[in-house]
């Protein structure tokens, strides 16, 4: 550790974050502005957090300005754990020390013309030795592991949640850990001590809820000799799709929040290496196999020809005088495993409440007509594949023509490799995707 208070390093870390990012503070507060819901990132709130003045509460905002600042700075990320580290080693510094908290100089920046950033050296850091901030109680500890003991990060429950694109039919061997998990936890009369794991418990929790009372609403149809839940018919083909809809939607929802727990558990310590009853806990069922994380994002057009990637509620916010025509949708997938994967395919599928989603595949070459696939990944190497934002976009709006005005829901990025594995990246609401569609369409 070093002698600059813990709340100096923070905010300098975001100053300097935020000068590679080349961000003002209102294109951050209207970058909130565009998320569902709303994140307030207004400057009121943030500027006390670049200039060391405050320290950000754990939750939402602080979250989503670090992914922010991290994409658009290009740099490798740290991930919302580490920053939650830094943020809670500042919380304690600033409870323990309040003196030396607030009488340390925040850090001297001055935004030079190209959004570059240069933090002066700060000559009031105290000498006095910091307290490490608290470790993890026991009854953290034990939480947290009866939380993995009933839902394990790489039990087959999620896998099969994260991959099924439609839940018409869910199998018993899925839905009985998530209920199971729901009556154990919500039984649960102790909270967590450190309250930004029990703000991420409690949001998880109550996705796990609504994906509980999803799963309860179905029919088990294991008396027919199949294990497995069904979704109900209640009147009409539409009517049903509605219920698959509803049931994704709570779904993916809990995914991201029990994602979210998890890796704050990790960043804390609390997820063990092996499992709670001394056996290895289940990696890939591949062994050593390949394992990608899949992202959808959007690329936009330099005045120099250079395509950025960022994200998609972002472009779709953004003026002509940033970015410029042709836009692309990029599906980037990022290999988290030690062993080289290549990726031979690229598609997007396009869920329209129907069982079977409409599949968008992208071309082998990208911009410029340049190869883009296939490509391989070394070990945790990352890589992207184009298509043109306006080519997809006037593909949707023939889809609606021909189904009478029908429109997708939401879209999902899926890589495959050359072993015949399906990667599925996270759904993205039109809502979210639409604006920068309309965009690219009209040549903005």
């Amino acid at each position: 550790m070093t002698d600059t208070p813990a709340v100096d390093r923070l905010a300098a870390a975001l100053t300097e974050l935020r000068g590679k990012a080349k961000l003002t503070l209102g294109q951050i507060e209207t970058f909130g502005k565009t998320q569902q819901p709303p994140v307030n990132l207004g400057k009121s709130k943030t500027s006390p957090w670049f200039a060391g003045k405050a320290v950000p509460d754990p939750g939402r905002p602080f979250s989503t300005l670090v992914k922010l600042l991290e994409v658009r700075a290009g740099v490798s990320p740290l991930g919302v754990g580490r920053w939650e580290l830094m943020r809670r080693e500042a919380a304690d510094e600033r409870r323990f020390l309040p003196m030396a908290a607030n009488n340390a100089a925040a850090p001297l920046t001055n935004f030079v013309a190209d959004g570059a950033s240069e933090t002066a050296p700060n000559t009031q850091a105290s000498s006095q030795q910091l307290p490490s901030p608290a470790s993890p109680t026991e009854t953290d500890r034990r939480k947290a592991g009866r939380l993995l003991d009933l839902l394990p990060p790489d039990g087959s429950w999620r896998t099969w949640l994260r991959k099924a694109p439609t839940l018409f039919t869910v199998p018993l061997a899925v839905s009985h850990p998530a209920c199971d998990a729901y009556e154990a936890l919500d039984d649960d009369v102790l909270d967590y001590v450190d309250p930004a794991l029990q703000e991420a418990h409690e949001s998880a929790m109550e996705h796990l809820r609504a994906l509980y009372d999803e799963l309860n609403g179905m029919h088990d149809v294991s008396d027919e000799g199949r294990p497995v839940l069904e979704m109900s018919y209640p009147g009409t083909a539409t009517e049903r799709n509605d219920l698959n809809r509803q049931a994704c939607q709570a779904r993916d929802s809990f995914l991201r929040a029990y994602k979210n727990l998890v890796n704050l558990l990790n960043a804390q310590g609390l997820v063990p290496a092996s499992g709670l009853d001394g056996k290895a806990v289940p990696q890939n069922t591949q062994g050593s196999g390949p394992d990608l994380g899949v992202e959808l994002m959007a690329g936009c057009t330099l005045e120099d020809g250079r395509i950025i990637h960022i994200p998609i509620g972002l472009a779709g916010a953004e003026g002509p005088q940033i970015f410029s025509e042709p836009y692309y949708l990029v599906v980037k997938a990022a290999n988290r495993s030690t062993c080289e994967v290549q990726v031979d395919g690229v598609r997007m599928e396009m869920d329209y409440g129907m069982e079977v989603p409409a599949i968008y595949t992208f071309a082998p070459a990208g911009p410029g007509g340049r190869a883009q696939l296939p490509f391989k990944l070394g070990s945790h190497a990352s890589g992207h594949a184009h298509a043109n934002a306006a080519e997809l976009g006037n593909g949707f709006a023939a889809v609606a023509r021909d189904r009478g005005r029908a429109v997708p829901k939401r879209v999902r990025p899926v890589v495959w490799t050359g072993s015949g594995i399906d990667f599925f990246g996270s759904w993205t609401d039109l809502e979210t995707l639409g604006p920068f569609l309309l965009k690219a369409m009209r040549g903005e």
